[in-house]
C-alpha cells in the first residue's frame, strides 16, 4: 500500500519511537518502512532512489524523521491519490510559483500553500498557515521536502544526485516533474507537526545557484488558481428579519450587468432582495433591453443624468427605499456572486445585532484575491496607508468570518438605519474613499464591521476600472485631504484597526 523511506542520523532509541510512530498512525495494513542509517554518507537524494528501488507498493513517502502525523494519515493520503488520479506528487507544503531567483518563498504569502505546525523541543507549538484548510488538492508547482509523497508509476524523474545533499533535493525532484506534466499537489486531509525548524545554510545557496544554472531558462514558473474554494451556503428560514435593497449604478456594458443579476436571481432567494439598478448614462436602447430582460422580476431601473458614486448610492436610498427594506446591499455592476450573499449577510446581521457592514470575499477573473477586507497600517516613514487584505493573493484567504476596519463598497451589507444614522456616504470624495469612511464612521458608533469569508464573487475590477491620469491624482487627493484627516481625528476608536508595518 506505502513504503515510507527516511534517512537518519539518530540513535536506535530515538529510530525505534520514530518506526513505532508511524506504524502506530498510518491507519494501513503492511506498509514498507525503509529506514537508512546516514552519518551523512549520503545525499538525501542517494537515499530516497535507493528507497526507490527497492520499494514494494506504487505510493512512496520520502520524509523527514523528525515530524509527528495524525491517526490514519496514510488512509486519507491513498484517498487523495484515488479521489485524484490525475495527481503524481503530493506534499503538505508548498508553492504556486517559483522565481528566477531560486527563492521559492520569495512571494511566500501570495503564493505558498499548506498548514505546517512546528514544535521544537522546549519551545511552544505554532501553525505555519499558507493557507486556510481546503477540501481539495491544492496545485503548485514545487512541494517542501518535509513530506514528499508520490505515485512512482506516475513520475517521470526520480531525485537528482548532481546537485546537493540535504537541501534543493525537493525542488530538483518537483521542478522538472512539473516541466513534464505530472501535477503536483498540497493537500489538507490530515496534519503534521515538524519537531525542528529547517534554516538556509551555506549548502543551501549553493545548491540554488546550481539548480538556477540548469532551470533558469523555465523560470519563473507561475501556475495561477484553478478554482476557488465557495463554500455551500444552507438556507434556513430568519424570523423576523427585513428585506435587502441591492443598488447597483451602471451605465452601458450590459454583458457584466447581466451577469451580476442574472448569479443573485441563481445564487439567492428572490423573496428576501429586490434589486435596483441606477442607470447613469445607458442608451435608451440598452435601457430598453435591461426593462423588457427582467420585465416582471424583482429589478427596479430608475434613470440618472449624471455620475457620482456617493451621490447616487444615497439618492438612490432616501428617494427610492422604502421601509420595507430594513437591509441595503450596495453592489458594483462588474459583481458575479458564487453563492448565497444575501442570505450569509441577513444571517450575520440577525446573530450579530451589533454589525455595522458585512463584506465578502472578492476575487479576480483569474481567481486570485482581489479583497479579504480592508487593511489600514502605518508606512515604514510613518504614515498612513491603505489597501486590501490578501491582493493578489493565490489561495491564502479567509474561509470563515472576522472583524476587521472593514470591507469595500462593491459589496457591502449594512443596515439602512445605520447607513442614514451614519450621514450616508460622504459626497465631498471625488473618486473613491467614501465606501471606507462608512466603515470606519460605524466603528465610531460602536459598530463592529464583520469580513465573511464563505460569502464569495467575482469581481471584475479591471473590467471597469479607468486608471487613467486623472483618477490617480483625484484618488490621491482624496486620501490625503479628505481620508487621512478623517483617520486622524478619530483615531481613538479606529487605532487597533490600523497595523503598523516595519
Amino acid at each position: 500500500m506505502i513504503t515510507v523511506i527516511y534517512s537518519t542520523h539518530k540513535d536506535s532509541e530515538y529510530n525505534k519511537k520514530f518506526k513505532k510512530h508511524l506504524l502506530e498512525t498510518i491507519g494501513v495494513k503492511n506498509p514498507q518502512i525503509l529506514e537508512v542509517e546516514n552519518r551523512n554518507e549520503y545525499s538525501l537524494s542517494y537515499v530516497y532512489n535507493l528507497g526507490i528501488e527497492i520499494s514494494e507498493n506504487d505510493i512512496i513517502v520520502c520524509c523527514h524523521n523528525d515530524i509527528k502525523l495524525e491517526k490514519n494519515w496514510g488512509k486519507k493520503l491513498l484517498e487523495d491519490f484515488s479521489e485524484n488520479p490525475e495527481y503524481g506528487i503530493i506534499g503538505k507544503a508548498g508553492s504556486c510559483y517559483f522565481p528566477e531567483s531560486g527563492v521559492y518563498w520569495d512571494r511566500m504569502t501570495q503564493t505558498m500553500v499548506g498548514q505546517v505546525y512546528h514544535h521544537p523541543d522546549g519551545a511552544k507549538k505554532w501553525l505555519n498557515k499558507y493557507s486556510p484548510k481546503l477540501p481539495f488538492l491544492v496545485p503548485v508547482v514545487t512541494i517542501d521536502g518535509l513530506f514528499i509523497s508520490f505515485d512512482k508509476t506516475k513520475i517521470k524523474h526520480t531525485f537528482d544526485e548532481s546537485i546537493g545533499r540535504f537541501h534543493f533535493y525537493d525542488h530538483l525532484f518537483c521542478v522538472p516533474n512539473y516541466l513534464e506534466g505530472v501535477k503536483i499537489g498540497v493537500t489538507s486531509s490530515f496534519e503534521i507537526t515538524h519537531q525542528s525548524i529547517g534554516r538556509p545554510n551555506q549548502e543551501f545557496f549553493e545548491s540554488k545557484e546550481l539548480f538556477v544554472k540548469k532551470y533558469g531558462n523555465k523560470l519563473p514558473l507561475d501556475l495561477k488558481p484553478n478554482q476557488i474554494y465557495v463554500s455551500q451556503i444552507k438556507e434556513k428560514q430568519i424570523k423576523n428579519i427585513g428585506k435587502m435593497a441591492v443598488i447597483i449604478p451602471t451605465k452601458s456594458k450590459l454583458d457584466l450587468l447581466f451577469d451580476c443579476i442574472d448569479s443573485f436571481h441563481k445564487q439567492c432567494n428572490s423573496s428576501l432582495y429586490d434589486i435596483f439598478i441606477a442607470d447613469t448614462g445607458s442608451s435608451n436602447e440598452e435601457k430598453e433591453l435591461i426593462k423588457s430582460r427582467y420585465e416582471n422580476t424583482n429589478v427596479n431601473l430608475i434613470e440618472f443624468d449624471y455620475y457620482n458614486f456617493a451621490k447616487i448610492n444615497n439618492e438612490v436610498v432616501r428617494d427610492y427605499i422604502g421601509d420595507e427594506y430594513e437591509f441595503l446591499l450596495f453592489c458594483n455592476n462588474d459583481i458575479k456572486l458564487l453563492n448565497n450573499v444575501v442570505y450569509g449577510m441577513l444571517k450575520t446581521f440577525k446573530e450579530k445585532p451589533k454589525t455595522g457592514t458585512v463584506g465578502c470575499r472578492l476575487h479576480f477573473e483569474d481567481n486570485t484575491v482581489q479583497h479579504d477586507g480592508i487593511k489600514l497600517f502605518f508606512s515604514q516613514a510613518n504614515n498612513i496607508s491603505l489597501t486590501h487584505h490578501g491582493l493578489r493573493n493565490y489561495f491564502n484567504y479567509t474561509t470563515g468570518t472576522k472583524t476587521i476596519a472593514g470591507s469595500t463598497g462593491a459589496l457591502l451589507g449594512v443596515r439602512k438605519k445605520s447607513f442614514i444614522n451614519a450621514g450616508l456616504f460622504n459626497e465631498k470624495y471625488t473618486n473613491c474613499f467614501e465606501d471606507v469612511e462608512l466603515n470606519l464612521s460605524l466603528i465610531t458608533m460602536g459598530f463592529e464591521n464583520v469580513f465573511d469569508g464563505s460569502l464569495v464573487a467575482y469581481h471584475y475590477e479591471s473590467q471597469t476600472r479607468n486608471e487613467n491620469n486623472d483618477n490617480v491624482t483625484s484618488m490621491s487627493n482624496d486620501f490625503n485631504n479628505i481620508m487621512t484627516p478623517y483617520i486622524v481625528d478619530n483615531m481613538i476608536h479606529i487605532k487597533k484597526y490600523i497595523e503598523v508595518i516595519r
